[in-house]
């Protein structure tokens, strides 16, 4: 590898601080396993993301944000770059609570055009907490 060529790691990484999204909800990288294409990203919860006052529980848009960042970057360690997200299935199974979400993509089809990521999310607990299907562009435009 040259030097001016990044790691899958180094990429993801640089990649999650460039959006200013990201900034908000502060998401850190801490695996790229490219032997078994998966990608894992932890998400501190904070008050802001509950889904009311006083209430337990996150909100869900926040969640679904979580898996298309957790699902995008792990087509982009495939790619070396960004790829626009073309469909996203999320299905919630838990409220999540705590204090922190654990997502983990796996890449299941990774083609010329299309890419599928299945991505896991889970509470500090290990309890499941959402289940998504990502589908992205992985065509360079």
């Amino acid at each position: 590898m040259s030097e001016n060529q990044k790691t899958p790691f180094e990429f993801v990484e640089e990649n999650l601080g460039r959006t200013p999204f990201h900034h908000w909800l502060k998401p850190v990288l801490k695996e790229v396993d490219e032997a078994n294409s998966t990608v894992t990203i932890h998400l501190a919860l904070r008050p802001e993301f509950c889904r009311a006052p006083g209430r337990p529980g996150i909100h869900g848009g926040v969640i679904a944000a979580f898996v298309d960042i957790v699902g995008h970057a792990g087509i982009a360690a495939k790619l070396g770059h960004g790829a626009a997200t073309i469909g996203l299935r999320i299905d919630y199974l838990r409220l999540a609570a705590g204090t922190e979400l654990r997502g983990k993509a796996t890449v299941v089809k990774f083609g010329r055009t299309i890419g599928f990521v299945d991505v896991q999310i889970r509470d500090d607990a290990d309890k499941p907490v959402a289940n998504g299907r990502g589908t992205y562009l992985t065509k360079s435009i």
